[in-house]
């Protein structure tokens, strides 16, 4: 990410997605709240990949994946896989999403995010035991909610500071 062309948004972005995967909520609040946090990474992923692909890379998102991996406690890669396939798949297809309507882009990134939840479910579950919740649905649904809100904001950023 070259600085000089807005790179310092895309990764400001970044990492303000991922301290609000780790904020926690007071201690005195019900634990099933935590639910309905979205997936803030992914959905600030999807948008620069969709938006500006030549500026987002496969190795980039494997690293950024490892510091979620240790932000989050998951074992070792599993974020890395998730960010990189979701990037791949952004990459793959930026061209056909560009062209959806925000609404369908919503359906997409719940597949997106539903897929690497259960794929966090799954490693977590070999690693120890891991109970079901509605988590595993909720989170994508609470994502798909809230990312016309996110794309909106995101879009006047990029386009305020002419991130190219």
């Amino acid at each position: 990410m070259n600085p000089s062309q807005g790179g310092w948004v895309i990764f400001l972005t970044m990492l303000a997605a991922m301290l609000l995967m780790v904020v926690h909520l007071p201690q005195d609040w019900p634990g099933w709240l935590g639910w309905f946090r979205p997936n803030w990474l992914l959905l600030v992923l999807f948008f620069w990949v969709v938006e500006v692909p030549h500026r987002v890379g496969l190795i980039t998102m494997w690293l950024t994946g490892f510091f979620v991996d240790v932000l989050l406690a998951d074992p070792l890669g599993t974020n890395g896989l998730i960010l990189a396939g979701v990037t791949y798949l952004a990459w793959r297809f930026f061209e056909r999403l560009r062209m959806y309507s925000v609404l369908q882009q919503c359906v997409v990134l719940y597949v997106l995010i539903a897929s690497a939840e259960i794929l966090r479910f799954l490693v977590r579950g070999l690693e120890s035991d891991v109970e079901w919740n509605a988590g595993l649905f909720l989170i994508p649904m609470i994502s798909m909610a809230l990312w016309p809100v996110v794309y909106l904001l995101l879009l006047r950023l990029r386009t305020g500071l002419r991130v190219e």
